[in-house]
């Protein structure tokens, strides 16, 4: 149980934690948000999360939006990985953004808000794809593996990858063994670059898709632990990747900046229109991994937090 820190140690820490990271801490607001948020939970807390996401719909603008909420400041970390949990885990940050199939939370007795208002949308994992390689045999193996894709199976594997650290394509072929795949070959003849961002999730995804494409007889190869999209969409577009596993409501956001939709059937449909014409997206996976909003134990005890709203509380 960690002490709770005075702002004065607060900033301290932000500034450790800035010099380890090399990347500023910035405020999630302009000064008249922070004014009309001050005295708030939230404003006496640090949240961590990945770049992105501070201009993310979802991400301060989406808490200031649908429930007041404003913090003291952002810290960037990593994509719901090792910094954020350890910043998390020490004191660095308050309050983090991890992904809501993360072993790491049960782990920590972490306390996952909850999000009535539905400022994180569904995150349907979804292979995005190089049109030109979206072959019908391609989407026939694609499908065919989405449909077992549950989110209990995203738990299970991270688990096997990120706890008992598991080898991320042992873990992957150990899975696509469960599932007695036909032996035909409907791929055959295809040649692809299965890409990856660089988070454990999504390597044991691409994994699993690539193993399964080779299995179904095209001719595979991988680049693994890439970064974040404004990485890897490149690649997708000028043809070095041909696929990648995605997560639909980001990938919604970041190709169209004014998308609402919020449940799985909508975002998907929206995300079909809104993937460049040389991409394409094949059928979604019924596994979510969805942004949230997460802290201690101690800390949701200290301020009485259990949903996203109660940071908007008076401190």
């Amino acid at each position: 149980m960690r002490k709770a820190l005075t702002l004065t140690t607060a900033v301290a820490a932000a500034s450790l934690l800035l010099s380890a990271c090399g990347s500023d801490s910035a405020k999630t607001s302009s000064s008249s948000g922070a004014a009309q948020a001050s005295g708030t939970i939230a404003s006496k807390l640090i949240f961590g999360g990945p770049a992105e996401m501070k201009s993310r719909p979802d991400g301060p603008a989406g808490w200031a939006k649908n429930y007041g909420v404003t913090f003291q400041s952002f810290k960037v970390t990593d994509t719901g990985g090792p910094v954020t949990v350890t910043s998390l885990k020490n004191g660095q940050i308050d309050a983090a953004d991890l992904f809501t199939t993360d072993p790491a939370i049960k782990a920590n007795n972490f306390v996952v808000l909850t999000d009535p208002k539905s400022n994180f949308g569904a995150q349907n994992v979804v292979p995005l794809v190089n049109k030109k390689k979206a072959t019908p045999g391609v989407q026939q193996v694609l499908d065919a593996i989405s449909a077992k894709i549950t989110t209990d199976v995203l738990i299970n594997l991270r688990t096997q990858v990120e706890v008992n650290k598991m080898d991320p394509d042992k873990a992957a072929q150990q899975f696509l063994a469960s599932l007695s795949l036909p032996t035909t070959t409907p791929a055959k003849g295809v040649t692809l670059t299965v890409g990856s961002a660089n988070f454990p999730e999504n390597v044991v995804l691409a994994d699993i898709y690539a193993d399964a494409l080779q299995g179904a007889g095209a001719t595979v190869s991988k680049k693994l632990n890439i970064g974040s999209r404004e990485k890897y969409i490149p690649g997708l577009k000028d043809g070095s990747i041909d696929l990648i596993p995605e997560y639909s409501g980001v990938l919604l956001q970041y190709f169209d900046k004014g998308a609402s939709a919020t449940s799985p059937d909508a975002t998907y449909a929206a995300l079909q229109k809104a993937v460049p014409a040389t991409l394409t997206v094949t059928k979604q996976a019924s596994a979510e991994d969805r942004d949230a909003i997460v802290v201690t134990s101690a800390t949701a005890k200290k301020y009485g937090l259990t949903s996203i709203a109660d940071l908007a509380k008076k401190a």
